[in-house]
């Protein structure tokens, strides 16, 4: 119950979105629970909704409730638009389909249908010339055009997996991934399952919501994190991974990581994450991947304390790309209310 309302209120203030946040029981009642029931308040607002002066409180329950639906909307609408944002690229570099199709499988298919219905929505209506590569015309982002149209019908139907790519050469560890890019068919064939990846995870960020990370670094303690474990996230880091790779080095080096630091006050929080080599897009991904800026999409699986009184969060990334729609918060979307999480700037490790 307290995490779901801390996460629907990026644990903010529903009324003034200052962070530090009390746990308060809109009726008064302390044994109704109900996440309805529940705002998040700042130590000053909860002493409004909590303090009786006269025989009235300064901050009424009905205004609470107003507060608390007007956030928690902007919250959900906030999370959606940096979302998309954030897993929107212009070249993936490393992309996770083993734990694609477990999250999709997930889903029921009203869940999944509603979602397509919400990307076809949501794509914008001109590809940007820079996701169009220069020699094989593939997108390299998913938008209103035959290939992605093609992605989302197939995840309409229930597709954990892309019936309509001829996978002829198919991974020795994943049937289902395509393997070597010798002729213009396996490379088309490759390219598309890329784009079917990229539209698969704007079908599940759409369906269950995807925090960004910058939420978790609020908490204090391992514990504090629990309520997140499981939750799809988005993320912006900067990032090193010395071990990295090359897709072809899968047998002898099957996996490696990246890791990330940021800074909340006095604390380090470091975030890490491990790749399977097999699945990184390309030689000049696996060098991207030692030091730059990255963003995308993950699932977070928990949290670790550190030596230094920091947490060392883990994230299993879905996918990861560089060179999304925007790099500046003044230029998101329209509908985009830039919170205080959308903003923070990780440190380089």
């Amino acid at each position: 119950m307290q995490s779901a309302v801390l996460v629907g209120n990026r644990h903010a203030c529903c009324v003034c979105q200052q962070p530090r946040v009390q746990l308060h029981h809109i009726d008064g009642n302390p044994n109704n629970n109900d996440p309805a029931n529940i705002a998040a308040l700042c130590l000053t607002h909860h002493d409004m909704a909590s303090m009786v002066i006269g025989l009235t409180k300064k901050l009424q329950p009905d205004q609470v409730r107003h507060y608390k639906a007007t956030w928690e909307a902007t919250c959900a609408r906030d999370i959606w638009a940096l979302s998309r944002e954030r897993f929107t690229f212009h070249y993936c570099v490393y992309k996770n389909p083993p734990r694609i199709r477990e999250a999709l499988m997930s889903l029921s298919m009203r869940e999944r249908r509603q979602a397509v219905a919400r990307i076809r929505d949501a794509l914008i209506d001109e590809q940007d010339p820079k996701d169009r590569d220069e020699i094989w015309g593939y997108n390299l982002a998913p938008a209103t055009t035959e290939a992605t149209h093609v992605a989302l019908t197939s995840l309409f139907h229930g597709e954990d997996a892309p019936s309509y790519l001829p996978v002829k050469h198919p991974h020795p560890e994943d049937p289902y991934y395509p393997f070597g890019m010798s002729t213009q068919e396996a490379m088309t064939t490759f390219h598309h399952y890329d784009l079917w990846c990229q539209v698969a995870c704007q079908v599940l960020a759409a369906a269950r919501g995807a925090l960004p990370l910058e939420d978790v670094y609020d908490c204090e303690s391992e514990e504090e994190t629990d309520g997140y474990a499981g939750r799809l996230v988005s993320f912006r880091l900067s990032i090193r991974g010395a071990g990295i790779k090359v897709p072809r080095m899968w047998k002898t080096h099957p996996t490696s990581s990246i890791r990330a630091r940021a800074k909340r006050g006095d604390r380090v929080i470091t975030v890490k994450m491990a790749l399977r080599t097999m699945y990184l897009f390309s030689d000049t991904a696996a060098i991207n991947l030692r030091s730059g800026r990255v963003s995308g999409l993950g699932i977070f699986s928990g949290a670790t304390e550190g030596q230094s009184g920091g947490l060392e969060l883990s994230v299993v990334p879905l996918l990861i790309g560089t060179g999304g729609w925007v790099t500046d918060p003044q230029h998101y979307p329209k509908d985009f209310a830039v919170s205080r999480s959308a903003t923070t700037e990780e440190g380089r490790e």
